[in-house]
């Protein structure tokens, strides 16, 4: 009986251990971070978390207009940018509401990308920002790796340092791909410039800027804007303010008066 019983409390203690170890834990913040308990579905309650909460499954993040958070885990770097949204489904599988997302590995494994209208699976390692779009897609942006990306209907990409693809659809499909400026993109995004620790990739994605330079020559396709259906995508070149099809629209409500948009 003794022996049952000791046994039980081990077993306990050991699926308490794995279930702790596949969510991270916010080990920097800055400004106002809010989450929402998506166990209890009778009432919406944000709340204000910090520093050592853990991410679980059940835990919508939402960040603030001026504020990030990060996850540093043993394998795993994880950034949510300013005015963001999502959920930590565990350690290797992240939900984008709205926003944006870095996510940095030196060790090959599968990690799962979600949004609302959109899925893919990375297989490999790297240094890679998603951007939640419009029509509920995301653009996937590798600043440096090696692997793959596999989607239900578009198969299987290898990935290039600064080759983004648009990720669409459900089933989902690949969109079209674009090169863009890793040099300009790592001067000017906050979710590298912006945290107090240094991504361990940044020998990395020097030598992807290098490759890059090599092969194009600085002759890249500029995209800073949105997709806001499947067949419409806002394209800004570099050194114009002004989009492809009209000006650029900034969208004035807060975090959570937008979750769940239709837009």
């Amino acid at each position: 009986m003794i022996y049952i019983k000791i046994s039980l409390i081990a077993a306990v203690s050991t699926a308490a251990f794995f279930l702790s170890a596949s969510s991270p834990k916010i080990t920097y913040k800055y400004g106002r971070i809010d989450a929402v308990n998506l166990s209890d579905k009778d009432k919406f309650d944000p709340y204000l978390i910090d520093v050592n909460t853990s991410l679980t499954k059940n835990l919508l993040i939402a960040t603030g207009v001026q504020g990030r958070l990060e996850s540093i885990t043993p394998k795993n770097y994880w950034r949510l940018g300013r005015d963001s949204m999502g959920t930590w489904r565990s350690n290797t599988d992240f939900w984008l509401h709205s926003g944006s997302l870095l996510f940095c590995t030196e060790h090959a494994q599968s990690i799962k990308f979600s949004t609302r209208e959109s899925n893919a699976t990375f297989n490999g390692r790297g240094t890679i920002i998603l951007e939640a779009t419009k029509n509920g897609g995301f653009k996937f942006i590798p600043l440096e790796g090696k692997g793959t990306i596999t989607t239900a209907k578009g198969g299987t990409k290898e990935i290039i340092g600064g080759r983004m693809v648009l990720v669409l659809g459900k089933p989902t499909y690949f969109g079209d791909a674009y090169d863009i400026d890793i040099m300009l993109l790592l001067k000017s995004s906050r979710l590298v410039n912006s945290y107090p620790t240094s991504l361990p990739t940044f020998k990395k994605m020097g030598l992807a800027i290098y490759i890059q330079e090599l092969k194009l020559k600085g002759k890249y396709d500029a995209l800073i804007g949105d997709a806001t259906t499947n067949e419409n995508l806002e394209l800004w070149r570099f050194g114009s303010a002004k989009k492809s099809n009209g000006k650029p629209v900034t969208n004035k409500k807060g975090i959570f008066g937008r979750i769940f948009s239709s837009d």
